[in-house]
């Protein structure tokens, strides 16, 4: 047990079908799985159900399909299965028709469901498709913590039918974060990008709480900056929250960049401090700079905790404050735990993944656990005792 909640080693797998659900919303490049991560860290719950078990049924979603009751090629698991084959060195049977009822014919030790959010009624968590997952199996394994936020029913709904428990990556996923969140070495840094402030307000004030400092980069900081009367040019920004933000930006705990990288109105790139940003600027990116006057902070710290880019990662031109931070932070002492699919990517493309304390698979799941403390799935876990 974790927390209340059963794990793999409190039920019995010997001989079942069990039915494990994986986040699997990987990177795609060239119609190829181009950053396997998300799939490596879930190699060893999947090793040892495959120990035990007579059969798996992989569950996962990939990106936002706009429509249900239909396959969007775009967004199909077929590629997600044929590169996991590849890592087990095994046969999977890829299921790419949405009729569950005669899934079981073709069944092998291996099976991948096609993305389920292809499936009508898994976003809604609709009771009827629950229990069609439920029986597919004798047990249900929840293994993907990025998603362990939403109630859905491959998520949630079908742990009510079935024997379930949490897999190894959310059990070590948990036991991180409630190291980090109930007994953190101090002092901690926390350190929170984005695009939105709307959606991080109420993880600022919960982090607030519990961090020395907390670095804001990305619209956030623009945002924050805006509401205490600085120019943003023409920055991502949330007019509808300078007052929230102006509020925030009381507290000092918060850090905020004072240098940027700006695309100016003829397309050049320049640096500028927070003084020296013009209406016709959009700011993309927290300056190399900016990150040099945290050295003393990040030097001190026994503790960091860091969610969401610092900029416009997506650009190569806009990634290096995001890449030198992660450098700063892998060559520190502090125990560091980071979240967030672009923040992962930092650290990976730099080679730097193994140089931090713990790196969490999740992005909204992750803020919404230090948030609350909780998650959907993960309660409903709690009702199996």
């Amino acid at each position: 047990m974790i927390n209340g909640i059963p794990t793999l080693d409190d039920l019995d797998l010997q001989g079942k079908r069990v039915l494990v659900r994986f986040d699997y919303n990987v990177k795609y490049s060239n119609g190829k799985v181009s950053d396997d991560e998300r799939i490596l860290r879930t190699l060893p719950t999947l090793t040892y159900i495959l120990s035990k078990a007579s059969s798996v049924i992989i569950l996962s979603h990939l990106g936002r399909p706009e429509k249900a009751g239909e396959i969007d090629k775009d967004f199909s698991l077929k590629k997600v299965a044929e590169h996991l084959s590849t890592l087990l060195s095994e046969e999977i049977y890829f299921h790419d028709d949405l009729n569950l009822d005669h899934f079981s014919d073709n069944q092998k030790k291996i099976s991948m469901l096609e993305n389920v959010r292809f499936f009508e009624g898994e976003t809604d968590n609709n009771e009827l498709f629950s229990k069609k997952l439920a029986q597919l199996a004798d047990v249900f394994v929840m293994d993907a913590f990025g998603s362990a936020h939403r109630s859905h029913c491959s998520t949630e709904g079908v742990s009510h039918f079935i024997d379930s428990c949490v897999g190894r990556l959310v059990e070590e996923e948990l036991n991180s974060l409630e190291g980090i969140l109930n007994n953190p070495s101090k002092p901690m840094l926390g350190i929170i990008g984005g695009s939105k402030i709307s959606t991080k307000i109420n993880i600022l004030e919960s982090l607030l709480e519990k961090v020395d400092w907390l670095f804001v980069g990305g619209g956030i900081a623009n945002t924050l900056h805006k509401s205490k009367g600085y120019e943003i040019g023409q920055s991502i920004v949330e007019n509808d929250f300078l007052e929230e933000a102006k509020d925030l930006s009381k507290n000092n705990k918060i850090i905020l960049p004072d240098t940027f990288v700006v695309e100016q109105k003829d397309k050049s790139i320049v640096e500028k401090t927070s003084e020296g940003i013009l209406p016709d600027d959009i700011i993309y990116d927290v300056s190399i700079n900016s990150i040099k006057s945290l050295n003393n902070i990040i030097s001190s710290c026994k503790t960091i905790l860091w969610n969401g880019p610092l900029g416009f990662f997506e650009r190569e031109e806009f990634s290096r404050g995001t890449l030198h931070l992660a450098k700063v932070i892998s060559e520190s002492d502090a125990y560091s735990v980071i979240g967030g699919g672009e923040t992962l990517t930092a650290f990976n493309q730099s080679n730097l993944l193994d140089k931090v304390g713990y790196a969490s698979t999740a992005g909204g799941a992750f803020l919404e656990y230090i948030e609350k403390g909780s998650l959907p799935s993960l309660d409903a876990l709690k009702e199996k005792i």
